[in-house]
């Protein structure tokens, strides 16, 4: 079994913090919560310093053993802290529920109860509110930026996704506002390529949302007995391909989705790969899915979880029906090209260039009991640094932690 090690717990906030977010860069940290504010938090080296080292050339580098060079990363992972660099309040005047950057970093959105989105900027070092987006009828719960910063997705407890679209002069205009969900819409994720954007709901479904002639409309519902989850769905995440994704639920469980051909239709669909049941005892409030393949849930038991693909011998002892639904993936057509990206010839596949395979069925590598005290809210990897993950608690605390695989 792998670990994961508290490297820092970052205190300020003075409610429940719901959720973190990474910049793009990997050099900030934002955080949101109960207490209407938004933490910025940046990387700071200690003041200790090792004496200065002689620059290596290529060539050494590479003969340098690689357990020296794991213990001097270690040692520069151990020096930098986290601290508070600057405080964003006064603009929502209830909880806020999600925070999103830009893909450039420039800008922050936050989400909130009191039923608008803020649009923020940062420059010459100061955060300044440039914008309000007000239209919602009831609690805004999240906010997501498409990966080219031209769209902006947000969900509310009205039942509806709105979509926005930036205009110069940070403007933003509002292109669509959709009515799919028949409950609380918790979440939405586009996905990496922008071509698909998904939204998780109370009604115990997943929507996935393509544009079709300036329209966006509903081009599959993850839905129904044997397939869907059978309460609540909290949150989603997609694998850094985007051929794969996870969601999680008020049930207790974590479902993988691939992209595979349909039998009957010849056609590309998400479909269920696998259901990861028995290892939550209570509500899976977030997941995210590194860049390393690795999967981390925090769930109403205190708890984060990591979970893995599972080697051979671990494979083993899943039970059979775990092992014959990857195999099946395994053999599936790979790539989204084809219920959605039929529709836009002109986008590049996802499956350029990438491996053939889905992938195998997981196992759990890792549970930290106790991981906050109260509900874990989130949990984020950090994009840059694959062992370095974030989380929010109602312990009114943000923890960093680090991830350390299980022996060779």
């Amino acid at each position: 079994m792998g670990s994961l090690e508290e490297v820092q717990c970052l205190e300020g906030h003075t409610d429940r913090v719901w959720q973190v977010a990474w910049a793009p860069s990997g050099d900030m940290l934002a955080s949101c919560g109960g207490d209407r504010t938004v933490r910025i938090w940046r990387r700071q080296p200690t003041s200790s310093q090792q004496p200065a080292e002689q620059p290596q050339t290529p060539q050494q580098a590479e003969q340098q053993p690689a357990e020296q060079q794991h213990q001097r990363q270690q040692q520069q992972q151990q020096e930098d802290r986290w601290v508070c660099s600057a405080i964003l309040e006064d603009t929502h005047s209830r909880t806020i529920r999600s925070v999103c950057w830009s893909p450039t970093g420039r800008f922050l959105a936050t989400a909130s109860f009191d039923r608008t989105t803020a649009i923020w900027q940062h420059q010459g070092g100061v955060w300044e509110n440039v914008a309000l987006l007000e239209g919602h009828e009831s609690e805004v719960k999240e906010v997501a930026w498409n990966p080219n910063g031209c769209l902006i997705a947000t969900c509310s407890r009205d039942k509806t996704v709105w979509l926005w679209e930036a205009q110069p002069g940070n403007e933003y205009e509002v292109v669509d506002v959709k009515h799919g969900h028949s409950q609380d819409v918790k979440c939405v994720r586009w996905h990496p390529q922008g071509e698909v954007l998904a939204s998780a709901s109370y009604d115990d479904s997943i929507k996935l949302w393509v544009d079709e002639d300036d329209e966006w409309v509903c081009a599959q519902t993850l839905a129904g007995p044997g397939v869907g989850h059978t309460s609540t769905v909290w949150e989603l995440a997609f694998d850094a391909e985007g051929r794969r994704m996870v969601s999680c639920s008020d049930d207790g469980t974590l479902k993988i989705w691939a992209c595979r051909k349909d039998a009957g239709r010849g056609q590309l669909r998400w479909q269920l790969l696998s259901t990861l049941t028995g290892y939550h005892g209570r509500t899976v409030f977030t997941v995210d899915w590194s860049k390393e393949g690795l999967i981390a849930s925090g769930c109403a038991d205190n708890a984060i979880r990591i979970f893995g693909e599972a080697t051979a011998d671990s494979a083993a002892a899943m039970d059979a029906e775990a092992v014959a639904a990857a195999a099946d993936a395994a053999a599936a057509e790979p790539g989204l090209r084809g219920l959605f990206m039929q529709q836009q010839p002109q986008q590049q596949s996802c499956d350029s260039g990438g491996s053939s395979s889905e992938g195998g069925p997981f196992c759990l590598l890792c549970k930290r009991e106790q991981a906050h005290p109260l509900d874990v809210n989130c949990v984020r990897w950090h994009p840059t640094d694959p062992g370095l993950l974030a989380s929010a608690g109602d312990d009114c605390c943000v923890r960093l932690w680090r991830w350390h695989p299980p022996p060779a």
